[in-house]
């Protein structure tokens, strides 16, 4: 048993009740399939190919080269998609991907089953999603001994303690062609729905030209910078000839629209007006982009678009993006001996009670707008 990259005792125990209660269940029907183990090469039969990424749209972002590599390797293979409703249409003009199905849970376990896919890929290593292709009878299963459930694996990709999630995306790879030229950098496609929704917000509030996203908002309140010191760096910006657009989903108006407020008008505040496709079309058109560690920052690195991107808790070498080269991408972070714990639903003692995590509360706004000068002079390296 290996549960080596869980990082709070919940999780940990959650995690190593599973792994011991479906270790005897998993070897029965493994023995009743006549499953074998590692046959780490191209397989000719394999002539559909599931990538399972059931969680969060930046983790999906990441995820996009495993779908074009991949196609190159197995070249008369049909590559889909799991992902959760949400992120399904991030892949509406992927040219490596035939279909997307929208995770539903174990519900869709009988849709799956039913495809036929010879290879079913799980790059998080999650037990979870182990066990769902598990349950559905996809005849080789390749994942991490990470968290829990590789003896429900068929192939067991090498994995170091560690690793980012670009290693991980490219050990898969290589698992399968050793010889591969594998490209790593992360990669979307702008659709004509989205193009013309962030055109028409854009006219509506008279953006210039100089458009900086900014977006304050993270799926985990741990990772957020405070809202009021986005609000001052947009003032910054504005004063240097950009127009700041600050963006979040529905549930993050509050917080966006504090950012705005603390611009002094500055910024214009645009939070629940566009779809996941409109969002992807209004950061292609930015000039750059500041904001957490969170989907529009991986969006934006994927597109190619200058990224300042702030973390807190998480380890940025963990987290690093996949770019193509020549993409300008800064980490800001602050440094304290307690850097960096990877924890964001349990914090460590020390930060809670908090309203945001000392790593973050002690970044300052000069710090993370020296960053911006540096990536519009063209001279950002990590």
């Amino acid at each position: 048993m290996s549960i080596r990259e869980v990082r709070n005792s919940r999780d940990m125990f959650l995690a190593t009740a599973a792994d011991l209660a479906l270790r005897p269940f998993a070897f029965l029907v493994s023995l009743f399939r006549g499953e074998r183990k590692g046959r780490a090469a191209p397989d000719a039969e394999v002539k559909k190919i599931l990538i399972m990424r059931a969680d969060n749209i930046g983790d999906v972002v990441m995820a996009t080269p495993l779908a074009r590599e991949l196609k190159r390797t197995f070249r008369d293979a049909k590559i889909d998609m799991l992902v959760m409703p949400e992120a399904v249409s991030l892949f509406k003009k992927n040219p490596n991907i035939e279909n997307v199905i929208p995770y539903r849970g174990y519900r869709t376990i009988a849709q799956v089953r039913a495809n036929g896919y010879g290879l079913a890929i799980e790059p998080r290593g999650d037990i979870r999603y182990i066990f769902f292709l598990f349950l559905a009878g996809i005849r080789r299963r390749a994942g991490f001994d990470r968290a829990g459930g590789a003896y429900m694996l068929t192939d067991v990709v090498p994995y170091e303690p560690g690793m980012s999630v670009c290693e991980r995306n490219m050990e898969i790879i290589r698992y399968f062609d050793k010889g591969t030229g594998a490209e790593e950098h992360t990669e979307l496609f702008e659709t004509e729905a989205g193009a013309k929704e962030a055109d028409a917000l854009l006219a509506e509030i008279g953006a210039g030209k100089r458009i900086a996203g900014i977006f304050p908002c993270s799926k985990f309140a741990a990772k957020e910078w405070e809202p009021g010191k986005f609000g001052i760096l947009a003032k910054k910006l504005s004063d240097d000839g950009f127009f700041p657009v600050i963006c979040g989903e529905n549930g993050e108006a509050e917080k966006c629209k504090k950012a705005a407020d603390s611009s002094g008008g500055r910024a214009v505040d645009c939070a629940g007006k566009l779809s996941l496709e409109g969002l992807v079309s209004l950061i292609k058109r930015c000039e750059c982009i500041i904001g957490n560690d969170s989907a529009p920052a991986r969006i934006a690195e994927a597109l190619g678009v200058p990224a300042v991107v702030i973390y807190g808790p998480m380890d940025p070498d963990i987290v690093k993006p996949c770019l193509r080269p020549g993409v300008k991408f800064k980490a800001v972070f602050k440094r304290l001996p307690c850097s960096f714990c990877n924890s964001m639903k349990v914090l460590p003692a020390r930060c809670r009670g908090r309203a945001v995590p000392e790593c973050l509360e002690k970044l300052e706004v000069e710090e993370v707008y020296s960053a911006l000068r540096e990536l519009t002079a063209g001279t950002a390296s990590k």
